[in-house]
C-alpha cells in the first residue's frame, strides 16, 4: 500500500491518490444507459471526455490565443451574466492539464474547465467544422463533472489540512482518515450516482487504515491520542 507506513506526512497523499485513482477507475466502468440524463453521462465517462476536450483546445497556439481573445472580449462587454448582482468576469487563464501522479490535478483540470466553460462554448462554435467541433459537453456531463470536482474537493481541503500541521504526527493523521471516511459516506448518501465510486475510494482507505491498526506504532499512536498522560508518564517512566 504505501512505502512509508510510518511516515504520515509522505503516506497520506500517496493514500489519497489511490483512493482518488479507485473512484475513478470506477466511475469509468460504468455501463453506458440509454437516454440523456446523468446516468447516462456517468457511462460515458465524463472525466475521459472533459480531459479530451481540454486536450483538443490546447493542441495548438492558435486555439490557446483564441479562447484568451473570447474570454478578453466576453469580459469586455459584460457578457458572462451577474453574481451576487455584480458582473461576472472570467478569469484570462489557460486550461489545464492533468497527469497521472498527481491526483489534485485532476481536481484543477475539472474546476478550470467548469469555470472557463461559457467561453469554451464560444471556442467551439468557432471550430464547428473541425474536430473541437464534436467535443462540446452537456448540460448532464457538466453536472456530473461539477459533482465530481466537489467529491475531489473535499479529499484536496483534508489534504491541506494534513499538509498544515506542522508536525503531523500517526495520532492526528489516523483519526482524519476515519473522520474523510464517514465525510464521504455522507456525500455518497447526498450523491448516490457516484456511490459506485466512493465505496472504491473509502475501501481503499480502509485498506491503509487496516494495515495500520495491525502496527505497533498505531497503538502507541492511539494510546498518545486517547491517553496522553498515560502514555508521557509511561514514556518518562521508562527512562528514569
Amino acid at each position: 500500500l504505501c512505502a512509508h507506513s510510518n511516515d504520515p506526512l509522505r503516506c497520506f497523499p500517496h493514500v489519497i491518490n489511490l483512493a482518488v485513482g479507485a473512484f475513478l477507475t470506477a466511475l469509468s466502468k460504468i455501463p453506458t444507459a440509454g437516454g440523456s440524463g446523468v446516468w447516462w453521462a456517468l457511462g460515458g465517462d465524463p472525466v475521459a471526455q472533459a480531459r479530451t476536450l481540454v486536450t483538443a483546445c490546447r493542441s495548438s497556439g492558435q486555439r490557446r490565443e483564441a479562447l484568451v481573445r473570447i474570454i478578453k472580449a466576453g469580459n469586455e462587454a459584460h457578457d458572462w451574466g451577474n453574481v451576487d448582482d455584480e458582473e461576472f468576469e472570467l478569469r484570462v487563464v489557460g486550461l489545464l492539464k492533468d497527469v497521472d501522479t498527481r491526483w489534485s490535478s485532476t481536481f484543477l483540470m475539472i474546476d478550470r474547465l467548469l469555470e472557463q466553460y461559457p467561453a469554451i462554448e464560444r471556442l467551439l462554435d468557432e471550430y464547428e467544422e473541425t474536430d473541437l467541433g464534436s467535443k462540446r459537453l452537456s448540460a448532464a456531463t457538466r453536472k456530473v463533472l461539477a459533482d465530481i470536482r466537489d467529491f475531489l474537493l473535499l479529499l484536496h481541503s483534508v489534504q491541506e489540512i494534513v499538509s498544515a500541521e506542522k508536525t503531523p504526527t500517526l495520532s492526528i493523521v489516523l483519526p482524519i482518515y476515519e473522520q474523510l471516511i464517514q465525510m464521504l459516506r455522507d456525500f455518497a448518501q447526498q450523491h448516490p450516482k457516484l456511490r459506485v465510486g466512493i465505496n472504491a475510494a473509502v475501501k481503499k482507505i480502509n485498506e491503509y487504515l487496516g494495515k495500520s491498526r495491525r502496527t505497533q506504532v498505531y497503538a502507541l499512536a492511539m494510546s498518545e491520542s486517547l491517553f496522553p498522560s498515560l502514555f508521557f508518564h509511561g514514556v518518562s517512566h521508562e527512562y528514569d
